[in-house]
């Protein structure tokens, strides 16, 4: 897991397939980017849709990992990785038994452009996507490190959507209604998992050689 982290290459990869796998949830804007399009009779209206979404999804997360990225150069490594790590294991825990409910739009589907990006600020900044940045923040050792990283993973994210939504909208909703999973009770077990990896590392930083500087 170290080696990994410390390899930029593999944290892009990383980064990349994440944000391809947070693309393909429904509950990330993509379904309602397909619902609109079909609602008006239009595809052009789909590729629309999909760019103020996808551009609430940047700034959701960048909310949470400009947090993550502050405290991790201004505080202890070791205190903020405790804290990021028990905090990712709660928050997990919490969608896992509660199943977390998203932001409830009532506008129905009348909604601009503007509307599309807030709703999906919203979405986002309370999913946690932002939370599994923090394998990547934590492994930093420059600020700089982490935007090629952030880039790759909206990319994969927008690119991602961009096919399902597509695929989707084309083929029918019924083609793929028996494909759809629990993408909610993955990511929150992908949240505990991440949480307590990263828990067990703050362990070993403890009583090992690595500092903050």
């Amino acid at each position: 897991m170290t080696d990994i982290l410390l390899s930029h290459d593999s944290q892009l990869i990383a980064a990349t397939l994440l944000g391809a796998f947070h693309g393909l949830n429904p509950a990330m804007g993509w379904l309602f980017a397909v619902f609109l399009a079909v609602q008006r009779n239009d595809a052009r209206v789909l590729f629309f849709a999909i760019f103020p979404i996808a551009l609430g999804q940047v700034l959701g997360d960048g909310v949470v990992i400009i947090v993550q990225t502050a405290a991790r150069f201004h505080f202890p490594l070791h205190f903020v990785h405790l804290f990021i790590s028990s905090f990712i294991i709660l928050y997990g825990l919490f969608r896992l038994f509660r199943y977390y409910r998203h932001f409830k739009w009532s506008g129905g589907l009348k909604v601009g452009y503007g509307q599309l990006i807030l709703w999906s600020f919203l979405a986002s900044s309370t999913h946690g996507s932002g939370l599994l940045f923090a394998p990547f923040i934590l492994s930093a050792k420059r600020l700089t490190d982490l935007i090629p990283i952030w880039v790759v993973h909206e990319l994969g994210m927008l690119t991602s959507m961009i096919i399902i939504a597509t695929l989707v909208y084309y083929a029918g909703m019924a083609k793929f209604s028996k494909y759809i999973i629990n993408f909610e009770l993955i990511w929150a077990v992908l949240l505990i998992t991440v949480g307590l990896i990263l828990f067990v590392m703050s362990g070993d930083m403890s009583g090992g050689q690595m500092h903050n500087h």
